[in-house]
């Protein structure tokens, strides 16, 4: 398939790498035309330093020369400039509809959308059917071959097939689901809780912490998954308990790394300035933060988050904040429509 792969990150890149090694036409939208040129000068992408970009290849950051009539577009920007994108894209003029793939993770600071719901409200080709490919896949990883496996989620399933399809290899196994709000949900929320699970590395905390905060965070989600209409079930999936474990877990986490320096007692800016990458995790903290305020939704650790972020909270003074909560039951805390009981 001639396939457009709008966004040269690491998880971009390595995606374009992966749909090439599968025999698709692949080309490359990156916004830095400095980074495009290194990559055509070096044929390496600083990110993914061990691979080499293949010359087929197209490498560029003019949207007219990338969408020349694709049948797969594949979105891999950061979520807070996707609209923008979404923009630059719209100005392309492409005869026919190609099939969209989401793998960009997060939740738009305001309007609260979705990437699926934010992509098809800013293209003009009136598009419903935008599949998110997400589930525990650090690029590093994924771009080696080890063994991962993710999910392809659309409310129309022989689409949701289609990707898996189009996708799946022996070293990237894709699994289908019709529960997309579940899966961006899940795939998005995590990375709060990750920057959480750093603070506790960050602190001195030990395994008893981390793990209770995975369990509760886990839930947390669920119960805003469920508020916001998505299956339970999902929320013990790929996208779920899966994606979050790596992200909370793993050294290649950039999340888990904020919360590790901000529990050293390093300040965000800091932080930040000196990361290559973005942490997903910070944008998505405003968000779930507006979304908890906005629908009541009980989200006592993604709140503590983001005091910590925005507004310079210490990270062991809402650690006291949260275990000193009234006592409750385990599940008592919603019913199954995500409404505090």
């Amino acid at each position: 398939m001639k396939t457009a792969v709008i966004g040269g990150g690491s998880w971009g890149m390595t995606m374009a790498l992966h749909l090439h090694n599968l025999g698709h036409q692949v080309h490359v939208w990156e916004y830095d035309q400095n980074r495009v040129q290194t990559m055509r000068e070096s044929g390496f992408n600083e990110l993914l330093p061990a691979l080499p970009i293949p010359k087929e290849i197209v490498v560029s950051n003019a949207m007219s020369e990338i969408l020349q009539e694709p049948e797969l577009i594949v979105t891999a920007v950061p979520s807070h400039v996707m609209r923008s994108t979404m923009a630059l894209l719209n100005e392309i003029s492409v005869s026919s509809k190609p099939l969209i793939v989401n793998i960009s993770k997060g939740i738009e600071n305001d309007s609260l959308l979705r990437m699926s719901e934010l992509i098809a409200q800013s293209l003009s080709w009136e598009y419903e059917d935008i599949v998110a490919l997400y589930g525990p896949s650090h690029a590093e990883e994924v771009s080696q071959g080890v063994p991962t496996l993710i999910v392809a989620a659309s409310p129309n399933l022989e689409i949701a097939k289609k990707v898996q399809e189009i996708f799946m290899s022996p070293r990237l196994r894709i699994y289908t689901s019709t529960d997309r709000i579940g899966v961006e949900l899940g795939g998005s929320l995590k990375n709060v809780v990750a920057i959480a699970a750093g603070m506790i590395d960050g602190v001195g905390f030990g395994d008893n912490t981390k793990a209770a905060l995975v369990v509760r965070g886990s839930f947390e989600i669920m119960r805003a998954g469920i508020a916001l209409g998505a299956d339970a079930k999902t929320f013990s999936g790929l996208s779920g308990i899966g994606d979050l474990i790596v992200t909370a877990m793993s050294r290649h986490s950039r999340n888990r790394y904020v919360g590790e320096e901000l529990g050293k007692g390093r300040k965000l800016n800091e932080i930040l300035e000196g990361m290559k990458m973005v942490a997903e995790g910070v944008h998505t903290a405003k968000s779930a933060h507006q979304l908890s305020l906005k629908t009541g939704i009980e989200m006592p650790i993604a709140n503590a988050v983001y005091r910590i972020l925005f507004e310079d909270c210490d990270p062991l003074e809402e650690v006291d904040r949260l275990m000193n909560r009234d006592p409750r039951e385990e599940y008592h805390s919603v019913d199954m429509k995500g409404n505090e009981v």
